[in-house]
């Protein structure tokens, strides 16, 4: 029998658009067999409903789109009680799940190649007050300009459009009393930035330790950074990020399948998902879902081991 594939397609996601490569990529798919079914998104929500109202009668949903199609698809998908398999074609801006996951980027052809041969395997995705997202929730410095980058602006000079959008950001920059718990250890402080991700890179500026991090193991990372106050200080911060040392005393990092963070003064704050606008909340709850859906990708760098020693904590 063969196998049911709902491939869905944001026409307007990055530089490249869809053109013979998405051809080249369908071929793929019925060259092994797949029956197809292809939708195109229009506008802001459609992914969801898509994948929401038709995900469940196929084996198989595809995004071909940007990280902020594919957050959008997942919504759509965690609702149902039927998980199909997930895959992904990127062919945005950016494409930080890609590069995390080392998918092809930009190639739809060969994108499908590795859907057709790779068996899909669990991957972690949390929820920001109730709403899913997948690699990164942050605020704070430079955040905005993520979703306030026009689109044209980004398909005409792709992930240099941040750099522009963030340099007009910089003079804004102030400290946000937070207070943050993570599984039950409290912190407090002054920020000017957080992010809460499942990733080895935060916004191309902050790398991770790619032995500390697993990208399945029911764990999400948390960064918040202080202002140093001083331009030695900048520095210092600048050079610890740089290096991937995150013990300088400005920065806080900790890991935890449950956060609630909230403001102390009420204020709201502007929150990005996925590079996408999330809205502005005083408190959130942010809670980790440990191989919440099976994902055409390659194995992950140690993650039977990281995986099982968490387990066993």
């Amino acid at each position: 029998m063969k196998k049911k594939l709902l491939l869905i397609i944001n026409p307007r996601s990055g530089i490249n658009k869809i053109n013979d490569d998405l051809m080249d990529a369908t071929t793929v798919f019925g060259a092994h067999g797949y029956e197809m079914t292809v939708m195109h998104t229009s506008k802001t929500g459609d992914a969801t409903d898509y994948a929401r109202e038709h995900g469940d009668k196929f084996d198989i949903v595809v995004c071909r789109g940007g990280d902020g199609t594919f957050c959008e698809m997942m919504n759509g998908i965690m609702q149902l009680e039927k998980k199909p398999d997930i895959g992904y074609m990127p062919a945005g801006t950016t494409n930080e799940i890609a590069n995390n996951l080392g998918l092809p980027v930009r190639s739809s052809a060969k994108a499908a190649q590795l859907i057709v041969k790779e068996t899909a395997l669990p991957y972690d995705l949390a929820t920001f007050n109730g709403q899913y997202f997948t690699y990164v929730a942050s605020f704070g410095a430079l955040t905005e300009c993520s979703y306030a980058t026009p689109q044209s602006l980004k398909n005409k000079i792709g992930r240099f459009a941040y750099f522009y959008e963030a340099a007009k950001e910089i003079k804004d920059i102030h400290n946000i009393p937070i207070r943050c718990v993570v599984d039950g250890v409290e912190v407090e402080g002054e920020f000017i930035f957080g992010a809460i991700s499942n990733s080895y890179t935060v916004g191309k500026v902050i790398h991770l330790d790619r032995n500390e991090v697993c990208l399945n193991d029911g764990l999400y990372e948390i960064i918040l950074a202080k202002n140093p106050g001083t331009v030695k200080g900048w520095a210092e911060l600048a050079g610890a990020v740089l290096k991937k040392n995150l013990n300088n005393p400005n920065i806080v990092f900790l890991k935890g399948k449950h956060i609630e963070l909230e403001t102390l003064d009420g204020s709201p704050l502007p929150w990005t998902l996925d590079g996408e606008y999330g809205g502005d909340d005083n408190k959130v709850v942010i809670d980790v879902h440990k191989h919440a859906f099976n994902f055409f990708r390659p194995p992950l760098l140690n993650e039977m081991t990281v995986a099982e020693e968490t387990i066993e904590k």
